[in-house]
């Protein structure tokens, strides 16, 4: 899709080739929308997907273990309201997963970003943050993540860094 990644990223992360700064700007509104729903010192990171029904997905995952913390599922008709935290943050993921999809020949039938309220990255190759494996795959550099604004090296998603030297047991 990309053909070769920016491989001198941000502290670990493969930056995407050719910036786009319309998906650029979009990225950042996401990740300010979703930092007040990522409460400091909590370990937590989000995923966003847009599912093939055409459905938003926010799902809060823990950094420990990937375990997932809680979930919500909306149509666009049904988002939050959008003076509310939530609901600014599903219009804001909403505009940009729309204009990301444009990224793809064909958009995919699920597809999303991962978020820690600093950057926005996501997986070209394997685009659905909700399928099985899909953490273990980005932390174990089978699917490398492409970072559209770069998530923060030492945040709560720095496992799924690209880093050549490291192990995971």
């Amino acid at each position: 899709m990309y053909g070769e990644m920016e491989s001198k990223g941000v502290q670990g992360w493969a930056m995407m080739p050719r910036p786009n700064r319309r998906l650029t700007a979009l990225a950042r509104e996401v990740a300010r929308r979703a930092l007040p729903l990522l409460p400091e010192g909590a370990g937590l990171f989000m995923g966003l997907e847009i599912d093939a029904a055409g459905a938003l997905r926010l799902i809060w995952w823990r950094s420990t273990d990937f375990g997932v913390v809680a979930q919500i599922n909306a149509t666009p008709e049904a988002f939050c309201p959008e003076d509310t935290e939530e609901g600014a943050l599903q219009e804001a993921a909403a505009e940009m997963l729309e204009y990301l999809a444009g990224r793809w020949p064909a958009p995919p039938s699920g597809y999303g970003v991962i978020t820690d309220g600093v950057g926005v990255a996501f997986a070209p190759d394997h685009p659905a943050p909700t399928a099985s494996g899909w953490l273990l795959r980005q932390a174990t550099a089978e699917a490398p993540l492409l970072a559209i604004v770069a998530l923060d090296p030492m945040g709560p998603c720095s496992l799924l860094a690209q880093r050549p030297e490291r192990s995971l047991h």
